[in-house]
């Protein structure tokens, strides 16, 4: 069918980016599940909890419940189970790689602010000289 009309018809893609919430992340200790493999902490972690649990009052309300028991549990699994000892990733990290490191993201940033030959060029020798360093601490930490 035609029907003589000035209009022409559209299409438009949008794209929107949407805002992150930024939500702080607590990390909770991992526990020391070694400790849940002896059977005298397994035992002496259910009889701590099973002693804790029984001590509390009941509450109707079961919001209140929950965390009643959580907080239970948690306590019961922090005095036998205890936490596992955090380890540091990079060892090889030292005062040494600090200022190398510092002069590289300078570089990177006087790079970004002008980009001109002369930049590009000490960023890539401060980068280059950055990850030999490290690279050699890396492997000396092995």
């Amino acid at each position: 069918m035609n029907c003589d009309s000035d209009h022409f018809i559209l299409k438009i893609i949008i794209k929107q980016k949407l805002i992150r919430a930024q939500i702080k992340v607590v990390k909770q200790a991992k526990w020391n599940q070694s400790n849940l493999q002896v059977p005298a902490k397994l035992k002496q972690y259910r009889k701590c909890l099973y002693n804790k649990l029984i001590g509390k009052e009941v509450h109707q309300d079961i919001e209140e419940e929950w965390t009643n028991v959580k907080k239970t549990i948690i306590e019961s699994a922090n005095e036998v189970i205890q936490t596992q000892n955090t380890f540091n990733r990079n060892e090889w990290w030292d005062e040494s790689c600090k200022p190398i490191m510092t002069q590289k993201n300078e570089a990177r940033r006087k790079y970004l602010q002008a980009k001109t030959r002369a930049s590009c060029e000490i960023y890539e020798t401060k980068r280059t000289e950055a990850n030999r360093v490290c690279k050699e601490k890396k492997k000396l930490d092995k």
